[in-house]
């Protein structure tokens, strides 16, 4: 990534950090675009493929970006679904590009071979992997675990940075060790994160069968693990707030003592441009089309919750309420040699 494209992405973060403290207008720097609800899996815990909704075309697509570009947005993400389901997604990553965002991309990887050339353009692509080979199966109904680790593999060795994520089920709680293993032979990193339940966006619940004990005992177990330097994309002040979360089988709570960054520094928009303060929250409150209508003036302040574990979601709220130390440890990860790209020998490829 170019010097200035860091430059202009930190800017805008700290844009957005500033006028949450102050409880300015909200000034999100990044946005996540779910491009399509399609999905060639049927993943246990995600509704996505179900959720039968149009999809924008390629010109209302471009007012979006330019919509968010007038927001302060500088990250975007893209995602599904399954977005290389759509046959104009390289030209949806190309203008993203051309627009200035810093673009990361969600895919599962299945039709990489058919589709995955524009995922070179991307600044970061992230892929679902749960385990081994049975376990992502028994996970996410995928029998092709090692197609997605060959093209994770050829990604990271063309200097694309790869996280793959982890979903932590019944099926994966003893799939840290081996995960982190192939993480460590192709040079992607990890991020775990719990099952979410009550939304929206997802279904089924978490297995009632597993004590909160043993839930608690996986995160002290990935926590140490990075504490080691093992490849685990997901922060310290993360994994620490996981450690103490008391009910797993509760995604978020509404705490009088929190403030959440939901909406003010980050927001989601779904397959038709309709915007929320985070997926989450999708179907929980009213959103704001952003093809008619601006989200600072439209978008009511409010979010039916304070505190969540939904992963990339606590992620960024710690960037909000403890941005020193979440944002120098992300910083930390990025520049892994591991990250930076390795082949299946270990040894470390430059980025393109």
């Amino acid at each position: 990534m170019r010097l200035t494209e860091v430059a202009a992405l930190g800017a805008a973060y700290l844009r957005s950090l500033l006028a949450f403290y102050v409880d300015g207008p909200p000034r999100p720097f990044s946005a996540t675009f779910a491009v399509t609800n399609r999905c060639n899996l049927r993943c246990s815990y995600c509704n996505s493929p179900y959720l039968r909704q149009p999809e924008l075309a390629l010109d209302a697509i471009s007012l979006l970006c330019a919509r968010l570009r007038a927001m302060g947005v500088r990250r975007l993400g893209l995602a599904g679904g399954e977005p290389l389901l759509r046959d104009d997604f390289g030209h949806i990553v190309r203008l993203a590009r051309s627009q200035g965002f810093w673009v990361s991309v969600n895919s599962n990887l299945n039709l990489f071979e058919r589709r995955g050339q524009c995922l070179y353009e991307a600044h970061l692509v992230y892929t679902s992997l749960d385990g081994t080979p049975a376990a992502h199966a028994a996970a996410r109904g995928d029998p092709n675990a090692r197609r997605v680790v060959e093209a994770a593999r050829r990604l990271v060795r063309a200097g694309v940075p790869v996280i793959a994520i982890c979903v932590v089920t019944e099926h994966t709680l003893d799939q840290a060790e081996p995960l982190l293993d192939l993480a460590e032979e192709c040079g992607f990193l990890v991020h775990f994160q719990p099952q979410c339940v009550d939304t929206e966006l997802v279904r089924g619940n978490v297995a009632r069968s597993v004590p909160h004990n043993r839930w608690r005992e996986f995160w002290l177990e990935v926590l140490e693990a990075k504490r080691c330097g093992r490849p685990v994309a997901s922060s310290h002040a993360y994994l620490e707030s996981l450690t103490r979360w008391p009910d797993f089988s509760l995604s978020a709570v509404s705490d009088p003592q929190a403030r959440c960054a939901a909406g003010r520094g980050y927001l989601y928009v779904d397959p038709q441009g309709i915007a929320y303060p985070c997926a989450y929250t999708k179907g929980k409150v009213q959103g704001v089309d952003l093809l008619a209508a601006d989200w600072v003036e439209a978008w009511n302040r409010s979010t039916p919750c304070t505190r969540c574990v939904v992963g990339p979601m606590l992620e960024f709220n710690l960037l909000f309420q403890r941005p020193l130390r979440s944002g120098w440890d992300h910083f930390r990860t990025s520049l892994r040699p591991s990250f930076a790209g390795r082949s299946s020998s270990g040894a470390v490829v430059a980025r393109e």
